[in-house]
């Protein structure tokens, strides 16, 4: 069989297996309104055997002739925000209770939708081929199926967890399908990977704050523990990709001006972030935040005052220890606040003050790194003084 006649076979297969997995998303939905539970959660996992189906075996979106691919994705999506959504006025109209993580969810899988259709189109009309859906991505889309059956037979245990577990992969997929578009130079000027790393950071620093206080409770102990863990794996993210994106400009030869700026300025994002939940949980005391907040701030005077005199002031040893450590005492308070961990006989009379310890180390070294740069930057004050 010639090699068109065998793409076309399998791009109908794809089509006729999309559109029968859309078809049923009009039993769903009536089967979810009508409250048969059992039915819907057949239905759903039909869904899912189909979703698995046609993203990994047949590869119909790879294959798929590419505006097919757009609306068929366009319908797809809007098809899963209506049951969502289904599901989060359901339950509000029958217990009158507003699930916001639900809410959230279904704000982040419409915003996502739209952002993906516009870019899609955009790629289209300058007569490019759009990308084959990335891991992330059919990952995505398993999850979103998945959080729907449990919505749907109402395992309480399990719903937010799998709210926010979407949600991140939702997340995770947009930021594959962004890194394809910003990589391509016939779309934008590429950032360097480095770069993208740096942005990362800045990105998900949000996301740490609402993990932190995902219970809504000051006291960090009483989150779950799932949320605990996800912090803490949020926190060596953020150390794993301070590391790469400068060993990486500098093995592929792409620091840039850009780079030299925005790595420590991501850097600072992220731990003061994170320095602020320490004191609202009583981890820190306001003093130390503030004088780590009055280092950072002085030292950004002096790079600001070095670019006008047209120098860059590149990070000096003393700083590279400084965040270094700062990361290392945040994560061992972090593991400190682990269910496990405070479980051990005798920990918590030393958790008592154990993160103003570790607190207190940080704080002299970020105090001393602060001295060093004034001190190595006296060619730059004397200009202005």
């Amino acid at each position: 069989m010639p090699l068109r006649e065998k793409l076309k076979n399998i791009r109908m297969r794809g089509r006729v297996w999309r559109i029968f997995r859309a078809a049923l998303f009009v039993p769903l939905i009536a089967s979810i309104w009508t409250e048969h539970s059992y039915c819907a959660a057949m239905l759903t996992a039909i869904v899912m055997i189909i979703t698995w189906l046609s993203s990994w075996q047949l590869r119909a979106q790879e294959l798929e002739e590419p505006y097919y691919q757009l609306w068929l994705n366009v319908i797809e999506g809007v098809l899963s925000v209506t049951v969502m959504s289904s599901i989060l006025v359901r339950n509000y109209i029958k217990d009158s209770d507003f699930e916001i993580l639900l809410a959230v969810g279904c704000g982040c899988l419409l915003i996502r939708l739209i952002a993906h259709s516009l870019f899609s189109l955009s790629v289209l009309r300058e007569g490019k081929k759009l990308p084959g859906r990335h891991v992330w991505s059919k990952i995505a889309a398993i999850s979103i199926n998945i959080t729907m059956l449990v919505y749907i037979l109402n395992l309480d245990r399990f719903q937010q967890i799998c709210v926010v577990a979407s949600i991140l992969l939702m997340g995770a997929s947009s930021a594959s399908y962004l890194y394809w578009f910003y990589r391509d130079p016939a779309h934008r000027k590429p950032l360097s990977i480095a770069s993208q790393l740096t942005m990362t950071r800045i990105v998900l620093t949000p996301f740490f704050l609402w993990v932190f206080f995902y219970d809504n409770d000051l006291n960090y102990t009483n989150n779950h523990l799932v949320f605990k863990v996800l912090a803490l794996v949020m926190v060596l993210g953020f150390m794993l990709t301070d590391y790469l994106d400068g060993h990486l400009a500098r093995k592929w030869g792409e620091v840039s001006t850009l780079g030299k700026y925005l790595d420590p300025f991501s850097d600072k994002i992220s731990n003061m972030t994170i320095f602020m939940c320490f004191i609202a949980t009583g981890y820190a005391p306001v003093w130390m935040v503030a004088i780590i907040y009055f280092r950072e701030a002085s030292v950004e005077t002096l790079r600001t005052l070095a670019a006008a005199e047209g120098l860059i002031m590149p990070a000096r040893r003393s700083g590279k220890w400084k965040t270094a450590l700062q990361g290392i005492g945040i994560v061992a308070i972090l593991v400190g606040a682990l269910d496990p961990i405070q479980q051990i006989e005798g920990f918590k009379s030393v958790w008592e003050i154990f993160p103003t310890i570790v607190m207190g180390v940080i704080t002299a070294i970020t105090l001393g790194s602060g001295i060093d740069y004034f001190v190595s930057s006296q060619h730059i004050l004397k200009k202005y003084v």
